[in-house]
Formats: structure tokens, sequence, C-alpha cells
């Protein structure tokens, strides 16, 4: 009598469980291969035992494969740029970034935005920075807001602090004072 219970009982388990294959197929995400995702990112680099750069972004997809080995940072991406006290000496902000391992190159895009600690900002649609020469360039239009003045120029190359730059087509610069006074008649 045990026995038959422990069937009736098992069948119906087995046929009153219905699950949507769709529904199960949803809380999986297939993995591809040669790809690593991470969440909430924080990575640190270091030269000659100090922290030399924080790297931050809410995703880091992480390309393992052997042809083309990189970081791809899809939503956005924050780089403090750290001097050996540990104090920020300039950031750069991006909505995508892109981080080459085998080059050793990064090439941010999209609403660039990197300042200094002098105050001074500079704003493009794309950057690229060398971590071995320590510099960050472009070939694009760029706009440099200083506390006295804006310049807009295309063509842009620094040092990673951007404590020291040069620009290479220089369209116009406009003192601080005179730009708000164009705008406020």
């Amino acid at each position: 009598m045990i026995r038959l219970w422990s069937i009736l009982l098992l069948s119906l388990v087995l046929f009153s469980c219905e699950n949507d294959l769709d529904t199960i197929n949803e809380l999986f995400q297939p993995l591809e291969p040669g790809i690593e995702i991470a969440r909430d990112v924080d990575m640190l680099y270091s030269d000659s035992a100090f922290v030399r750069v924080r790297i931050q972004g809410a995703t880091l997809k992480r390309y393992t494969d052997d042809v083309s080995p990189r970081d791809e940072f899809p939503d956005g991406v924050h780089v403090d740029f750290l001097e050996r006290q540990g104090t920020v000496s300039s950031t750069l902000d991006a909505k995508h970034g892109t981080r080459y391992t085998r080059e050793k190159k990064v090439i941010v895009r999209d609403s660039v935005i990197l300042q200094n600690d002098r105050g001074e900002k500079l704003e493009t649609n794309e950057l690229i920075w060398d971590e071995v020469k320590r510099e960050v360039y472009t070939d694009r239009f760029v706009r440099i807001t200083k506390p006295d003045e804006i310049i807009l120029a295309y063509g842009f190359r620094a040092n990673q602090e951007f404590t020291e730059y040069e620009l290479n087509t220089v369209v116009a610069q406009i003192k601080a004072d005179e730009f708000t006074e164009e705008f406020k008649n």
C-alpha cells in the first residue's frame, strides 16, 4: 500500500509541475566563450609600488581570445590618475571605453571629459590614452575650458595628468569674460 501511495505521489508531482521553456530560458543568459563579465568594477594599476591609476565602471566585458584580447566598458568609465602620494591629478570620464591589452592603449568615446586639478577641462568625442608613453591624444575636435578662457581646436596631445599639452589647429580662443559678456546681451 505504501508503495502504491509513493507511486501516485511521484506521478502527481511529476505531472503537476509545468514550466514554460521560454520562462526557463529567460533565467539563463547564454555564455559566450572567451568573454568574462564583471559588474561594479574598481581596478587599480601600480607602477614602482605606487598606485598610479584607478579605473571604475558599471560593467566590464573582458574578451580573452588570442586574436584581440581587450577590456570593454560599455556602460561608461571613470579614471583617476594619481600622484605618488595618492592624490588625484586628473580625471577622465566617458560613456564607453576599450582597453587593448597587447597595445596597452585605451580608447574612450562619447562625451569624453578630461579634467586636471588646475580647473582645466577638455571635452571631445574620442580620446586615446597610451599607457606606455603616459599620454593622451586625439585628432578630433576639442574644447578646452580654462578658468580664464575657452579654446576650440582640432587635435590635442598631453601628458596623462593633463598639466602639459599642445594643440594642433586652434580654431578659436575666447577670454572667459568676453564669452560671458556676449551671452548677457
